[in-house]
């Protein structure tokens, strides 16, 4: 019983971690994504860039981790949303 229950957590604890869980609205993200667009150009900053990547970047610096020039107070499914727009303005 005990391995099964650490196998759930485990699994779980991937889910979470791997941005499946969080998987954004590209339509929520455009609107919420306008204060955005003063400075990026979806199709030019994010080509290529996966919406798991976009994600973790806008985390860093809602987390103060990565210097911004403006302070950004995100929810975890307005970040997914956001991703999301940005991710499929480049067909992503």
């Amino acid at each position: 019983m005990k391995t099964k229950w650490v196998t759930l957590v485990m699994a779980s604890s991937a889910l979470a971690f791997s941005g499946a869980a969080f998987a954004g609205d590209a339509a929520a993200g455009e609107k919420k994504a306008e204060a955005c667009m003063e400075c990026h150009d979806p199709a030019e900053d994010f080509a290529g860039v996966s919406a798991d990547e976009i994600a973790g970047k806008i985390k860093g610096v809602v987390a103060g981790q990565t210097k911004h020039k403006k302070k950004l107070t995100l929810s975890d499914a307005d970040v997914a949303d956001v991703a999301a727009y940005f991710a499929a303005a480049d067909g992503k």
